[in-house]
């Protein structure tokens, strides 16, 4: 929420760099050759071979091309695609979260309405109460 704009500037090109290097991993996997497994780790960032070694040893994906591209499926690419949606929309998702993607100014109309109507809800439910009194006195 804080952040200067050129953090957000630096936040946005990372999340884009990421992008770009993880769409990079994906097209030499989906290539394909002998050293594709090598040449498209080597394509990602640090942390997320990182994070890829963890699954390896965690057992979850196996280490070559193919354990590769579906974890870059399942896990990096949403993650990715998240990260740089939400730096470059930083802005409106600040503005929104302070409260001033809907303006105040802009709902008095809307109240005035809202109490008009209670107050009519409130005359026709008394209105009703006393139908309803001088029925039971019949």
């Amino acid at each position: 929420m804080a952040a200067t704009p050129s953090q957000v500037a630096q936040s946005q090109k990372e999340a884009r760099v990421d992008r770009e290097r993880t769409e990079k991993a994906s097209d030499i996997l989906r290539k394909g050759g002998p050293a594709a497994y090598g040449k498209a780790l080597k394509a990602l960032l640090p942390d997320s071979r990182d994070w890829w070694e963890e699954h390896v040893e965690e057992e979850e994906y196996q280490p070559d091309s193919e354990g590769l591209a579906t974890f870059i499926n399942e896990h990096l690419w949403p993650i990715c695609l998240s990260m740089e949606r939400e730096a470059v929309h930083h802005y409106s998702i600040k503005a929104q979260t302070l409260g001033e993607g809907l303006r105040a100014g802009q709902l008095e109309k809307l109240s005035r309405y809202e109490t008009h109507l209670d107050r009519k809800f409130e005359r026709t439910l008394a209105m009703l109460l006393k139908l309803k009194e001088l029925h039971s006195k019949e």
